[in-house]
């Protein structure tokens, strides 16, 4: 479990991008240097592309679509202006609190969510490593989820977070 964290602070150390994780992994909060930092802006844009391009990976997969709920937006944008205001990445914040508990706290209905975050250069890149990592296809396909909630920060020049949170 630790090694996870290591290898994560190892992969930020040699090459600060893509960082991914899945809820369902285990992970230490990792601190992000930024290289060309600006005022954190919100891309709806690339938010509304991340929503066509992970449809169309549930379609390949003879899923129906999921649908982008209001709720699920404010929590994964509460969760991405997080990592870029405090300089961090990970399910857990710098304080302990966890995807879980951040679900209970916006008293979400359900206890079937799950979460996949990337800290990417754009929104093809960070597509491309939700995709090819299993535990964040795992989420992406799983034929029980019906909502999605996408945020897209971006805090420099190719220095994005990425936010997907799932639930039925």
């Amino acid at each position: 479990m630790i090694a996870v964290g290591a290898v994560m602070a190892a992969v930020l150390t040699l090459s600060p991008m893509p960082l991914v994780s899945a809820s369902a992994s285990v992970e230490q909060t990792v601190s992000i240097a930024y290289v060309n930092p600006h005022f954190p802006t919100v891309s709806p844009r690339q938010a509304d592309s991340l929503t066509v391009d992970l449809n169309a990976e549930r379609a390949r997969n003879g899923l129906r679509p999921l649908v982008r709920d209001a709720a699920l937006d404010r929590i994964a944008y509460a969760k991405a202006m997080d990592m870029a205001a405090r300089s961090y990445f990970g399910h857990t914040d710098p304080d302990g609190i966890t995807f879980y508990d951040r679900m209970r706290e916006f008293k979400w209905p359900t206890d079937y969510v799950a979460e996949n975050i990337a800290f990417d250069r754009d929104e093809r890149s960070a597509n491309s490593a939700f995709n090819t990592s299993p535990p964040h296809h795992q989420n992406i396909v799983d034929p029980n989820e019906r909502r999605i909630g996408i945020a897209v920060v971006t805090v420099g020049d190719g220095e994005t977070f990425y936010v997907e949170d799932f639930s039925q």
